[in-house]
């Protein structure tokens, strides 16, 4: 079950970047005043995981990678809203016109069945909330560590998973060995390792150029889809795909330093 999923991932995960601030001598204690933004740092992070588990459940692999890693779009438009110095500028702005046609492909392609477009929108959803996420924590990262920003997120997550999984999910877990390790991989390696090292860079770089690679992300995952899971490669989904890249290329490339307007 996608919710019983996630709250295993990312209780390895807290188990890894415990360990890692223990080795380290890094303390996770946290001032008083920084529970509350915290708090809701973590809701956000149940709602966006719980989008992603669910809606990728849902729909196809080639379309849920796409729709999920549409956040340096929506992180472009939120850092020009609320981050000083971070401005879109023309190019930007052809990105985010490429990324919104790419992900009009997307839904064009989609099957008419009510299922997979709840997945798909659902996936649309977690880009957003992963957005923004990464604009509230270059706030928190004012006067909190990335180390303490990451823990906590998850350790008030995971009971939430736990929790929701428990309420609402079947009490039958049909647990293989490849599950096992495919959660001990998006466990330790993704919410630990990656997790740690986004906020790190996250602490020294504008939000929006953080992305500069990850145009590259829905191609290795459209085609990563075709090979191992066998699912067909349409034209409307290249140019889906091929959009969304575009776009965040676009984006994440363009100097976050120009205004609006200049070149």
């Amino acid at each position: 079950p996608p919710i019983a999923v996630a709250g295993w991932r990312f209780l390895i995960g807290l188990i890894v970047i415990g360990l890692w601030a223990v080795s380290r001598g890094t303390s996770l204690s946290l001032p008083r005043s920084r529970w509350l933004p915290l708090l809701v740092f973590g809701l956000i992070f149940v709602v966006q995981i719980g989008a992603t588990n669910i809606g990728t459940q849902k729909t196809s692999a080639n379309y849920a990678v796409i729709l999920l890693n549409t956040f340096p779009i929506f992180v472009a438009i939120l850092a020009h809203l609320f981050l000083p110095g971070d401005r879109l500028s023309l190019r930007k702005i052809a990105g985010l016109l490429l990324a919104f046609l790419g992900v009009t492909f997307v839904f064009l392609e989609t099957p008419n069945v009510q299922g997979m477009m709840v997945g798909n929108l659902l996936c649309l959803l977690s880009g957003f909330l992963l957005a923004v996420i990464q604009v509230y924590g270059k706030f928190l990262l004012r006067s909190l560590t990335a180390i303490q920003i990451v823990f906590w997120e998850i350790a008030i997550g995971v009971p939430f998973f736990f929790l929701l999984s428990r309420i609402y999910e079947p009490s039958e877990r049909n647990v293989s060995f490849a599950v096992a390790l495919s959660i001990l991989y998006q466990g330790a390696v993704v919410a630990g390792f990656c997790f740690v090292s986004w906020m790190q860079l996250l602490k020294s770089y504008p939000a929006s150029k953080l992305t500069a690679l990850s145009f590259s992300i829905p191609v290795f995952g459209v085609v990563l889809s075709w090979v191992i899971l066998g699912e067909p490669i349409t034209l409307r989904l290249i140019l889906g795909v091929a959009g969304v890249a575009a776009g965040i290329f676009l984006v994440s490339g363009a100097r976050s330093a120009d205004p609006l307007g200049e070149h």
